[in-house]
């Protein structure tokens, strides 16, 4: 089941991305990571329409969005690969015409990830807080 994250679910959505970056960015310093996680919780959460997937009321992985930009999508280290993000991103889809996200240059399961659900790169940048190149990529609802 997908549903919309509570507040009460922070803690453990924060547990979730802190795990699934460390996995997902070897090439980010750890510490920044575990020093993020409170950032993500108190601050980054409460600022996005955020979105979990839940199965036998245990949270296996979420969403978030500032409209139609993807700020996150984190899946429980031992649930991934499992049809669990594809399933956060059709969720989004279902609700936009189009969806953007930036994605690390030297993150390459999430790149082959995200163009396996029809994104395409668009652009490239610095990210605003690291010292390390991310794409832009961008779907798009194909017309009827």
């Amino acid at each position: 089941m997908i549903r919309q994250a509570t507040n009460t679910d922070f803690p453990e959505l924060a547990d979730i991305y802190h795990d699934a970056s460390l996995l997902a960015h070897p090439f980010i310093d750890p510490e920044f990571i575990a020093k993020d996680r409170h950032r993500v919780r108190d601050e980054y959460l409460p600022l996005n329409q955020s979105y979990v997937y839940e199965k036998h009321r245990q949270i296996l992985g979420f969403i978030s969005l500032t409209q139609s930009h993807i700020n996150g999508l984190f899946v429980s280290v031992d649930e991934q690969r499992k049809g669990i993000g594809s399933d956060l991103i059709e969720h989004a889809k279902e609700r936009h015409e189009q969806l953007e996200l930036y994605c690390f240059a030297d993150n390459y399961k999430a790149q082959r990830f995200y163009f396996s659900q029809g994104f395409e790169v668009t652009g490239e940048q610095k990210n605003a807080h690291l010292p390390f190149d991310e794409y832009i990529m961008r779907w798009e609802k194909a017309a009827a």
